[in-house]
């Protein structure tokens, strides 16, 4: 054996078994490096190349706020220098947006997902400026900004990444243009977005190993996956499934396979998503965002036992019926204007959506109640609307009947209705309205087995007698009783439209009594019908009722240069002192169409007189297409700002504000061109 081992065959035999024997070890310290390389913050990542598009104005339309935004996002990607991660040029975007004849900012995600694939992009960044709103402190004034960031998968169509934050301006005198101060704001909560999405490293893993309906990815809790993630799996940039993390080991985890198009194959990338904290508008008393914090995620599996028991337990306790008596899950109201209203006059619209409590029966009516009036409803719609107004002009001296609680029960049948009678009640301009809904249905108790009605024995049993000993008397010849037919011998009779069987079966020709039939199970069916009376849901907001504010100065189709005042006046009810909010709008169109109109002044008003002071007409701060049109159109709007969801916009506009009819003002003539 030695003398084989030392021959030239022997030493190039053991040298192969030797590798063979290190070979594993070399594969698997070179996997080890790999897979060190690819993680968070690994960098074998693949470039992302990110779009921003516009943001959008919750707020209010026709300020350039959105794309402020966008601007001030691109600004602080660009300062990141993450060498993952490309910016798309603008001109990209913009050209995209361009080719697919989409709107800016894009409308839907299914719009935002088109433009990010038109640009090339495997990420694209959105998001709206929630509110705004500019507070007194010492030293002047200051402006303060909520905004929502969401940064998407452009593959899948889910979110990844984003952050929901707040802006605050620098102090500035009180003479500073509250614009300025809103769009200051912008970039500063763009700043404090951009540091959040980048800390955030969302963990990511390639695809080790698949199974039938799951899979092992090499990365676990030292890098940030935790049970029940919710993660995409991408081949390149093409989303092949979605998954969950089910179990987590330091450095492995294994995914559960939710969706998948493609099947999974080892290489595969593996990518966390993020739910994006939601943010409503207004702020809390300490000038803070209302950010929504998402709920953990986890197994759902007890949550899920616990609503079946208490689905079992409201089906047994309320007999089948449903556990709840609210015939809607939604109710709004909105101050109300359009073009069939005249200038004087004023209107709430009030909206609600129907539930399942409301469906499968006859709805009759809905009833529309006013804080202001707790002794009937002031108005009413049919039971198939879903909205109804309540107007100036809604006639005090006309009435319409409600149904009123006499003592039945929320939910349970009225064997009539009560049928009382009320005038219809009018909203004034200038107060504040709180509205509530309820349902008035009609039930018909033979088809409802959970509804009974009264008279049928009565009736049965009157029909089985009557017909059984007429029966009998006659000796085998046919009685009709109780407007039924009773077979003779008292064998069968039939009353209120059922069969009911007699007790006695034998009848004696010549006179002798037989022995009658008694029984009878349901009788007339002279009460079928019986109403239902909801739950009453109140309206989620207030809403203002307002008049058209009127323009005073300047005259109609006046030529103006510099400085102007532009004047008009607020009419309400006597006492009323709520503060509201007034702009100023000009436009180049008639129809104020919103990429063709800009607010150029903002202010504080109330009912009376009032005026914007100082408004330049010929300011460089207003769209050259607008400060240069031959014929500039300007409309007053006014609003109350602590009216939730707010004014609904008119049909022929979008501004959510009360509007003034508009006047037109010839803008300033430039100087006359130089003689040749």
């Amino acid at each position: 054996m030695r003398r084989f081992i030392d021959s030239l065959p022997g030493r190039v035999i053991s040298q192969l078994v030797v590798l063979a024997l290190l070979l594993p070890t070399l594969t698997l310290g070179l996997l080890a490096r790999a897979m060190a390389q690819d993680g968070v913050g690994g960098i074998r990542t693949p470039r992302n190349f990110v779009a921003v598009v516009e943001f959008n104005n919750l707020k209010e339309g026709g300020t350039d706020y959105g794309a402020r935004a966008q601007a001030a996002l691109i600004g602080e990607y660009a300062k990141v220098g993450d060498p993952d991660l490309e910016l798309l040029p603008q001109e990209v975007v913009k050209l995209a947006i361009d080719r697919l004849g989409v709107d800016s900012p894009p409308k839907g995600l299914v719009n935002l997902l088109r433009v990010a694939q038109e640009a090339k992009a495997t990420r694209v960044v959105t998001g709206d400026v929630v509110d705004y709103m500019i507070r007194e402190v010492s030293g002047g004034k200051q402006a303060v900004v909520s905004v929502r960031v969401v940064v998407y998968d452009v593959a899948s169509g889910l979110t990844v990444n984003g952050a929901a934050v707040k802006g605050e301006s620098t102090i500035r005198p009180s003479s500073v243009d509250n614009r300025s101060l809103v769009n200051d704001a912008i970039s500063q909560a763009a700043s404090v977005a951009i540091r959040d999405i980048t800390a955030r490293k969302l963990p990511f893993g390639t695809v080790l190993n698949t199974l039938t309906t799951s899979a092992l990815i090499n990365q676990g809790t030292r890098t940030g996956f935790r049970p029940g993630m919710q993660v995409i799996v991408k081949r390149g940039r093409e989303q092949v499934a979605t998954a969950r993390i089910s179990e987590v080991e330091p450095d492995s985890s294994t995914i559960q396979i939710l969706n998948s198009s493609k099947g999974l194959k080892p290489g595969d990338r593996v990518e966390a998503i993020f739910t994006v904290p939601a943010v409503a508008a207004g702020f809390t008393a300490a000038g803070q965002p209302r950010i929504e914090r998402p709920r953990k995620s986890g197994n759902p599996s007890g949550l899920i036992t616990a609503l079946i028991v208490l689905g079992l337990a409201a089906v047994l306790l309320g007999g089948g019926n449903s556990s709840g008596n609210n015939p809607t899950s939604d109710v709004y109201a909105q101050t109300y204007m359009d073009a069939t209203l005249a200038p004087e006059d004023s209107a709430i619209q009030i909206n609600w959506r129907i539930n399942g409590f409301a469906n499968g029966r006859d709805k009759v009516r809905w009833q529309v109640w006013r804080t202001d009036v707790p002794e009937a409803p002031v108005t009413f719609a049919q039971g198939a609307d879903s909205q109804v107004i309540n107007r100036s002009t809604d006639n005090a001296t006309t009435s319409f009947t409600w149904l009123q609680n006499t003592g039945t029960p929320v939910g349970q049948c009225y064997a009539t209705p009560g049928a009382n009678s009320t005038a219809f009640r009018p909203v004034t301009a200038g107060t504040v309205y709180n509205y509530s809904v309820e349902l008035v249905q009609a039930i018909d108790t033979l088809n409802d087995p959970n509804q009974t009605g009264g008279g049928g024995n009565a009736g049965g049993n009157a029909g089985g007698n009557a017909g059984g000993n007429a029966g009998g008397n006659a000796g085998g010849t046919t009685a009709t009783a109780g407007g039924t037919t009773a077979t003779a011998g008292g064998t069968t009779a039939t009353a209120g439209g059922t069969t009911a069987t007699a007790g006695g079966t034998t009848a004696t020709a010549g006179g002798t009594t037989a022995t009658g039939g008694t029984a009878g199970t349901t009788g007339t069916t002279s009460q079928t019908i019986c109403w239902v009376l909801s739950d009453r849901v109140a309206a989620r907001g207030s809403a203002t009722a307002l008049r058209r504010p009127t323009p005073s100065a300047p005259t109609d189709g006046a030529q103006l240069n510099g400085v102007n005042v532009f004047s008009f006046a607020v009419t309400g009810a006597t006492g009323f002192n709520t503060q509201l909010e007034a702009v100023l709008e000009f436009s180049n169109d008639i129809n104020f169409a919103q990429r063709n109109t800009v607010i150029v002044a903002r202010k504080s008003t109330r009912v009376g007189p009032d005026s914007f002071p100082s408004v330049d007409v010929g300011s460089a701060t207003i769209p050259a297409a607008i400060r240069t049109a031959a014929t500039v159109f300007w409309r007053v709007g006014i609003r109350n700002a602590s009216d939730r969801p707010g004014v609904k916009p008119e049909r022929n506009g979008w501004g959510a504000y009360v509007y003034s009819l508009s006047r037109t003002f010839k803008p300033p003539v430039g100087p006359p061109d130089p003689p040749q």
